[in-house]
């Protein structure tokens, strides 16, 4: 009786055991799918992360070639611009193109040599004249004024006759006050020059046109 019972004892033990141990089994694999399903859902969202992180960087990377490409653009207007700018400014100081501002009108009746002319001529440059021209012919850095076997002047071989008359563009103020100061050139003339009548009159718009003749160069060559 008493090992029948003591056979029953143990058998009951050892089913509670195998319980136990098919508790704790059961257990012990839903943490694993638990662990398995948190490490794949961490997975995914670390690659949910690094696929926006990159699709961030590849947006930055295109705003900033679409800036330095706006400042390339934005570079090149200016260069452009500026040799533009100082075309004209040379085209106009070479008396390439005819060119139009207020200034002084200077007529010049009666007796006047090449030198009186020549004189004025400076006095209008030193006084800040940026475009003139005698009689209508342009006056550049490289023209030339001689008199003529008749009495008449020659600019760049072309006869001009009395009265003579200087166009010159530039501040009037400024020009008209260097001409008629008080021992300036015009009283010299005034004072020396008997027959000689000369008139100084503000212009709001005068046009200076190009220089008939373009200056050709054969041997003098840029710089490089």
């Amino acid at each position: 009786m008493n090992t029948r019972a003591s056979r029953f004892s143990i058998a009951l033990v050892t089913f509670f055991l195998g319980v136990l141990l098919m508790a704790q089994f059961t257990t012990q694999q839903r943490m694993d799918v638990k662990r398995a399903s948190a490490s794949s859902a961490d997975g995914a969202l670390l690659i949910s992360s690094l696929v926006e992180g990159n699709a961030r960087l590849r947006l930055e990377v295109a705003e900033l070639e679409a800036q330095l490409a706006t400042s390339r653009s934005a570079t090149n207007q200016a260069r452009l611009q500026a040799m533009t700018d100082e075309s004209n400014h040379l085209r106009m100081f070479n008396g390439d193109v005819e060119v139009v501002g207020p200034g002084v009108q200077v007529t010049l009746a009666g007796p006047a040599s090449v030198l009186d002319l020549q004189d004025l001529l400076n006095e209008l440059r030193n006084a800040g004249a940026e475009s003139l021209a005698l009689n209508g012919r342009r006056i550049v850095a490289s023209s030339s004024m001689v008199p003529s076997a008749d009495g008449s002047l020659a600019v760049d071989n072309v006869t001009i006759r009395r009265p003579y008359v200087f166009a010159a563009i530039g501040d009037p103020n400024t020009l008209e006050t260097a001409l008629l100061r008080p021992g300036g050139l015009l009283t010299v003339f005034s004072n020396s020059r008997e027959g000689l009548v000369v008139h100084v009159l503000r212009q709001d718009r005068l046009t200076v046109a190009a220089h008939a003749l373009s200056q050709a160069f054969q041997y003098a060559m840029p710089v490089k």
